[in-house]
This record gives structure tokens, C-alpha cells and sequence, in this order.
């Protein structure tokens, strides 16, 4: 539980702000909130930034609800199964300053992926490579956007965020089933996850009266830039934990 009201309430803060972008774009929770979060408490990894992605995908699949395909869904869910079980076993394999470093990379990937214009066809086999390497990233780091979201960057946007919005919640639902399962879900990660629900609510709504009025350009040298200053800080600290 976080006590102290300015951490609380940067982390509340961080957590609206990607609320918000993920439900105009698709993925945000990750990239904006994940790295303040484990800055102000390491224990937000992985299980709560997975629950708090997992409340948001409810609220937006149901706002985009008309225009899902579950069969793209259903092959990419197919492919993270697997990678959802993997995952697990390099969670209790792994220190969590290893964690953290992989973490901090991660988020330095899906800012230097967002740079980049990748054609990738919706296939099915592209599908569940996609949804096997989200699994595995997603259960270990909570970072499991970048695979699937490479695959749905030439889709139309209602329709991405609608399927991303679906895959996120059943793919994140099996990640916090089995880490729930291996005793990688405490009380303690229960609380703080509850406190940060406020702010996926909240960031929900604001994007509903943003949607006609945004473009992710306006944002995207600044959400860069606080993503990539994040992650510095993790990999300084994560280094810190494992040379100590």
C-alpha cells in the first residue's frame, strides 16, 4: 500500500495518463504508468500493472464491442498459452533485478518500435508468434504489448482497439490466473492494484471526450521521452540491487 500522498498521488497521476492513452491507441498502461509504478514500489510488477491493464481492457472492449473479430483474437490467445507458461517459469527462476532490467528494455523497445513502420500482415501464423512472445513478456514484465501491437498497426483503429482490447483482457486474465496459482499474487499486490483503480476509471472517461480531438503525435515526443527517463532509472537501480 502506498502511504505517502505524493507518491500516491503521482502514481494515480501516471496511471490516468496511461489509462488514457491506451484506451485512444490501444497500449499506454505499460509504457506511461508500468515504470513510474515499479520506481515508487518494485512490487507492482508484475501482477498489478497486469490487473490495472486488465480493468481497462474491460471498460474499452465493451466501448468497442461492435467491432470485434474474435477469430484474429482466438489465434493470437492460441499462440500465448504456451508463452503465458514459459513466462511463469523464468518468474520463479529469475531474481527480480533481472526482471527489472528485462522490464526496462522492454519499455525501451515499445518507444522505439512506435518510431518505426513495420509491415506486418495479420496471418495467423504471425498472429500467434505475436501472442506466444506477449505471453511470455506480458507474464514475466507486464509488458506484453509490443509483439501484438506490431501486428495491428496497419489495422483500422476502432477495429485494433477493440481486438487489442479483447486479446489484452483474456491474455491477461491467463497471466494473473496462473501467477495468482504460483503464489505471485499477494495481498499486498491485491491492495495496490485497488488503489490505483480511480485512476484506470478516470482516464477511461477522459478519453471518451478526447477521442474525436486526439492525435498521437501531439503526445508522442513527450510520452517518449518520460517512458525512456523511466526506464533509466529502473536499469539504474535494478544494477544497483544486482552488483550490491
Amino acid at each position: 500500500m502506498i502511504s505517502d500522498p505524493i507518491l500516491f498521488t503521482t502514481a494515480l497521476i501516471a496511471v490516468t495518463l496511461g489509462a488514457i492513452l491506451q484506451s485512444l491507441t490501444g497500449i499506454g498502461i505499460a509504457v506511461i504508468a508500468a515504470p513510474v509504478l515499479v520506481l515508487i514500489d518494485s512490487t507492482f510488477l508484475p501482477a498489478p500493472i497486469l490487473s490495472l491493464g486488465c480493468t481497462l481492457c474491460v471498460l474499452n472492449t465493451f466501448r468497442y464491442r461492435q467491432k470485434l473479430q474474435f477469430g484474429n483474437t482466438r489465434l493470437a490467445l492460441y499462440g500465448r498459452l504456451p508463452g503465458v507458461l514459459i513466462g511463469i517459469t523464468l518468474l520463479t527462476l529469475l531474481p527480480q533485478s533481472l526482471l527489472m532490467i528485462g522490464f526496462a528494455l522492454l519499455i525501451m523497445l515499445s518507444v522505439g518500435l512506435t518510431y518505426r513502420h513495420i509491415k506486418l500482415h495479420q496471418s495467423p501464423r504471425n498472429l500467434m508468434v505475436a501472442g506466444f512472445f506477449s505471453g511470455v513478456m506480458g507474464t514475466t514484465t507486464s509488458v506484453g504489448g509490443p509483439p501484438i501491437a506490431l501486428v495491428y498497426q496497419n489495422s483500422e483503429p476502432q477495429q485494433a482497439r477493440a481486438e487489442l482490447g479483447l486479446y489484452f483482457l483474456i491474455g491477461t486474465l491467463m497471466s494473473l490466473s496462473v501467477l495468482a496459482w504460483s503464489g505471485h499474487f499477494t495481498a499486498e499486490q491485491v491492495t495496490l492494484t485497488l488503489q490505483m483503480i480511480p485512476g484506470v476509471v478516470l482516464g477511461f472517461l477522459v478519453s471518451i471526450l478526447l477521442d474525436s480531438r486526439f492525435k498521437s503525435s501531439y503526445l508522442k515526443p513527450l510520452i517518449a521521452l518520460l517512458s525512456l527517463g523511466s526506464s533509466m532509472a529502473i536499469l539504474w537501480r535494478a544494477f544497483t540491487q544486482l552488483y550490491s
